[in-house]
């Protein structure tokens, strides 16, 4: 099938292009830009915890809103919420009513999204070609990367927030557009989830969230120690890894070649390497920028591995949706607890290099719990 040869995933790619410059752009932004309007670092971490914590409320409306309105218009629902959220975040100005109203549209918008994009995505992709179309998403999303922090980082500094966010909003609603242009793939009106199936499902993300709420107690650091720079941090996150997003590309083949699990050790391990580099190079800003470098050189083998085999694996499933309803959960708690473990180490006055070593032991229960999931294919 090859990387671009199905219409229906460039559909895909087109929105992932758009929501990636809407993530690196806006969501890599969101809380620096907390702290900048006076909220200390661990009152950040709480609310990102609290957030998610919360996520798997309002995540029990995504099957009945799927059911009675359709995949794709419950994925456009979301992303319109999902670019609501930016133009409220632009006026906050300290805790208060406008802070709790942008972390309940954000819980409210993202675990919609998410959860369905996950599914949709599953369902377009081809499993002989899996690898390939992930991999591919990976690179587009590593493109974005390099100019959306540039471009967020410069309007930060030079005008109102409500000009950078409301652009970065504007982007991530135009990527409904692709959506919308797309098929509506049907959800079982009745499936039973095995038991092993979601305990695979909640297991392996809870994981994946011990190791991503390490990434945004990074952020955090990495933007105190380039001295609270927009620019700063905008020029750091530019310096992503083009290298890495090609690596990925021949990483997805090898997936496709039934090397699934060799593409996971080569992924987590490289990911694992620079998650030390963070904990021992936040406080110095030149190996800051170096660590915050080989993750985004990282990133995109890690992503490839891991998402073509959980896409997968609920592809695989009785149902898709049901599969990323349950995993998604998981990943709720993991991110959870690890973001309210960095907040209550930095309230007790530690520096950053405990919190953020959350992320290297994220990566090797990342490692145990994939390995698991190719142990009947073995």
């Amino acid at each position: 099938m090859g990387y671009f040869k199905s219409r229906a995933f460039n559909l895909v790619y087109l929105h992932a292009a758009l929501q990636a410059f809407a993530s690196h752009g806006g969501e890599a932004f969101a809380f620096i830009y907390l702290l900048k309007a006076g909220i200390a670092a661990p009152v950040v971490l709480l609310a990102i915890g609290a957030m998610y914590g919360s996520r798997m409320l309002f995540r029990l409306v995504v099957l009945p809103l799927a059911l009675r309105i359709g995949l794709r218009r419950t994925l456009i629902v979301s992303i319109l919420l999902e670019a609501a959220t930016y133009p409220v975040l632009s006026q906050i100005t300290g805790t208060g009513p406008l802070l709790l109203g942008y972390l309940v549209m954000w819980a409210i918008s993202s675990s919609m999204y998410w959860t369905t994009y996950h599914s949709y995505v599953a369902l377009m992709g081809d499993n002989h070609a899996r690898g390939a179309q992930t991999s591919a998403v990976e690179l587009i999303a590593m493109l974005m990367g390099i100019g959306a922090p540039v471009a967020t980082g410069v309007l930060l500094t030079a005008f109102d927030p409500l000009v950078a966010f409301g652009v970065v909003g504007a982007a991530m609603a135009l990527s409904a557009l692709p959506v919308l242009a797309g098929p509506d793939p049907k959800v079982a009106r009745a499936a039973e989830m095995p038991s092993a199936t979601r305990r695979e499902a909640r297991v392996i993300l809870f994981t994946d969230g011990m190791r991503s709420g390490s990434a945004y107690t990074w952020q955090i650091a990495l933007f105190l120690t380039l001295g609270s720079s927009f620019a700063a941090f905008g020029g750091a996150m530019a310096l992503s890894g083009l290298a890495g997003a090609l690596a990925a590309l021949v990483l997805g083949r090898a997936i496709d070649l039934g090397r699934g699990l060799v593409a996971v050790r080569i992924g987590v391990g490289v990911l694992a390497v620079a998650a030390l580099g963070r904990v021992f190079g936040w406080p110095w800003p030149v190996l800051a920028v170096g660590a915050n470098m080989a993750a985004a050189l990282a990133w995109p083998l890690y992503a490839t591995g891991f998402n073509s085999r959980v896409y997968t694996l609920a592809r695989q499933s009785p149902c898709p949706l049901r599969f990323h309803i349950v995993a998604e959960g998981g990943w709720d708690v993991g991110t959870a607890v690890s973001c309210l473990l960095a907040a209550g180490l930095l309230w007790a006055g530690a520096d950053y290099t405990l919190p953020l070593a959350t992320g290297v032991v994220g990566c090797g229960l990342v490692y145990w719990a994939l390995a698991r999931s190719f142990a009947p294919a073995r």
